[in-house]
């Protein structure tokens, strides 16, 4: 079962300065459980884990499943016909694909500069029946923007906050762009929830470790200057955003298999990048509820930031 929360709406466009509750940076907007993974693997920062292998690979796309009404919720916003798409930081494919199955008139390429993950959508394309439409490049993000125009839609979905310099990989992606073509970007959005019910305590003491852990990776990332409130860089880019909003979805229990899967690999992630900011008794709290197959299904929260933006005229 699914919700959408009623604060999903379009707010218009929000100008430089004015930031969304919550979004403190581009992508680092630290609260809740659902940012210990991406569904879009790929530009990596010098020393990040790289999004390699199989586990990498399924945890991505239990990642991009559990938020694929994104995908048809912005082509729903599209101003106009789309014939060339390109996904920046595809991962194993599970947007790309759905923008090839919505979009049947458009040809899609796929970037990331994961070679697992660009293996894995090669061959979910090939499942699919889509080769003939989605092509899969493994590049590295800005370098693989290079001679790319003529693009009517840029889907860049939890990609953005992995680029040390998200204006100039902007700069790059706003060159890609067709006439009237779109640029969407989704990073994370309000709180996130994963932990079952009766855990409310756990829950916070997750979030509060998180925006501890993720103060310190935009440091390790971004040292002294710290990434600028997304609609800024937008606009310092010469792009202009065209619609700015926070759309929430709420997946009710009882969970499917992929929900739970999600949840286990969440809790698991928790358990890994929180080792050192939460007492012992709640990771082992956390590696319990992880590992126990019958524990209750609790409502999963997803939140993205949706921006869409266009050159600027």
């Amino acid at each position: 079962m699914q919700h959408r929360d009623p604060h999903d709406q379009h707010h218009g466009h929000q100008h430089a300065g004015h930031e969304h509750a919550g979004h403190q940076h581009a992508g680092h907007e630290h609260a809740g459980h659902e940012h210990a993974g991406h569904e879009h693997a790929g530009h990596r920062h010098d020393g990040e884990r790289p999004f390699e292998g199989p586990e990498e690979v399924a945890r991505v796309i239990a990642d991009g499943e559990i938020a694929l009404d994104y995908v048809r919720e912005v082509v729903g916003l599209l101003p106009g016909p789309v014939g060339r798409v390109l996904d920046v930081g595809s991962g194993p494919g599970v947007a790309t694909l759905e923008l090839a199955r919505l979009l049947p008139d458009a040809s899609v390429l796929a970037l990331d500069s994961s070679a697992s993950m660009i293996e894995a959508l090669r061959g979910r394309a090939a499942a699919d029946g889509l080769v003939d439409r989605v092509e899969a490049r493994q590049a590295e993000i800005p370098e693989g923007l290079a001679d790319l125009t003529g693009v009517d839609l840029v889907w860049a979905s939890m990609s953005l906050h992995h680029v040390g310099d998200e204006v100039a990989a902007l700069r790059a992606i706003r060159e890609t762009l067709s006439e009237h073509g779109v640029v969407a970007i989704l990073e994370f959005g309000d709180q996130r929830q994963v932990v079952p019910p009766g855990d409310a305590a756990l829950g916070q003491r997750i979030e509060d470790a998180y925006r501890r852990f993720f103060d310190e990776q935009s440091q390790h990332w971004h040292g002294d200057t710290p990434s600028a409130e997304l609609s800024a860089m937008v606009e310092r880019a010469g792009l202009a955003v065209l619609s700015d909003h926070v759309s929430v979805i709420t997946h009710q229990p009882p969970l499917d298999d992929a929900q739970r899967r999600y949840v286990t690999g969440s809790l698991l992630r928790a358990r890994q990048q929180l080792d050192g900011l939460l007492p012992t008794d709640d990771l082992e709290q956390i590696a319990r509820l992880a590992a126990d197959e019958g524990r209750p299904d609790g409502p999963v929260v997803v939140s993205r930031r949706i921006l869409l933006a266009h050159r600027a005229r």
